[in-house]
């Protein structure tokens, strides 16, 4: 039977002869630099992230950490390295989004399983998600954009960060609920290039974080139609949540630490812990309010069991909408 993966991070009962070089090995991390492999471009505001809460957890840990920027093939490039190629012990730290619980759902034969074989640390951050339209859209509201939409068919773009991002499941979700023809597409390297594709209105709807889009909004060239979460942003007072427009369960975007399986949980732990020290620091604290990005303090455990509970959740988004993996 396949064990879940809160079951592979269930303490293992260790004889006294295993658990003495586990219990030296722990005490005696971390003793040299650790690296950070990101599978995004630099710049991102996903790997600003991580670069903003890597950097206090180096001194936490008292050891440098390095960030690899190492994008491409939906992540797989980076998560290969740290999953089958670096030892399991702590060095080497594998960053990822929840885009990486949709990947089975939209691609067949991974080299890897993203819930199985990427062993969670923490969520260290997360952020509502906005659609967005440019300003020249003939419509002002959700409601309005789905009426136009309704009435031209196949004539409406919907730009995304990926074609395994969650923005694009949130999409397909949306255009199932309302059954809607709009045509997605696929902007590699993360929204920077698809909110250069809105702001042209080569796409005329995308789905970003707060961080990327609120400039725009705020300088009156894109507007906000609807933003996930259960609450109404104090920067957004007048955009409704998208579940106050009735659609529940979309959900935004968070920033994960995760290590190889196999990597001591004494380790993991150590880990956690640096990274909840690390995400209250003032400066990431500064940051993260800058980016309109929220700090997130968890254990593994209770990461792996949202790490199931959300891929399966993508996976019944994908059968409504009628995805299939390719």
């Amino acid at each position: 039977m396949k064990k879940s993966l809160r079951q592979w991070l269930m303490p293992i009962v260790c004889s006294a002869a295993v658990a003495v070089p586990l219990s030296v090995q722990a005490q005696a991390y971390p003793s040299k630099p650790i690296t950070l492999v990101v599978p995004f471009l630099a710049g991102t505001i996903t790997d600003l992230v991580f670069r903003s809460v890597s950097g206090a957890m180096a001194k936490n840990l008292n050891v440098p950490i390095i960030v690899d920027n190492k994008p491409g093939a939906n992540g797989m490039i980076a998560w290969e390295l740290v999953v089958k190629r670096l030892p399991a012990d702590g060095y080497s730290i594998a960053a990822s989004t929840n885009s990486t619980l949709s990947l089975p759902v939209f691609t067949k034969d991974l080299p890897i399983d993203p819930v199985r074989d990427l062993w969670p640390v923490a969520i260290v951050a997360e952020s509502p998600l906005i659609i967005h339209s440019p300003m020249v859209a003939p419509w002002n509201t959700m409601v309005e954009m789905v009426a136009y939409a309704k009435a031209n068919p196949g004539k409406l773009n919907w730009g995304s960060s990926g074609s395994t991002s969650v923005s694009n499941l949130n999409a397909y979700a949306i255009m199932q609920r309302d059954n809607l023809n709009i045509v997605t597409i696929p902007y590699q390297g993360g929204n920077n290039q698809a909110l250069l594709a809105l702001l042209a209105n080569d796409v005329q709807l995308l789905i970003a974080t707060v961080s990327e889009a609120t400039v725009q909004t705020r300088a009156g060239k894109t507007k906000a139609l609807g933003i996930t979460g259960d609450r109404r942003l104090p920067g957004f007072p007048g955009v409704p949540t998208l579940a106050e427009l009735g659609y529940p369960g979309m959900v935004g975007v968070w920033w994960a630490l995760n290590v190889r399986p196999g990597t001591p949980r004494a380790i993991i732990d150590r880990l956690n812990a640096a990274a909840v020290v690390a995400v209250q620091q003032p400066e990431v604290k500064e940051f993260f309010a800058k980016n309109g990005v929220d700090a997130v303090e968890t254990t593994p455990d209770a990461v792996a069991k949202k790490y199931e509970e959300i891929g399966k959740a993508y996976v019944e988004v994908a059968a409504k909408a009628g995805i299939k993996q390719q």
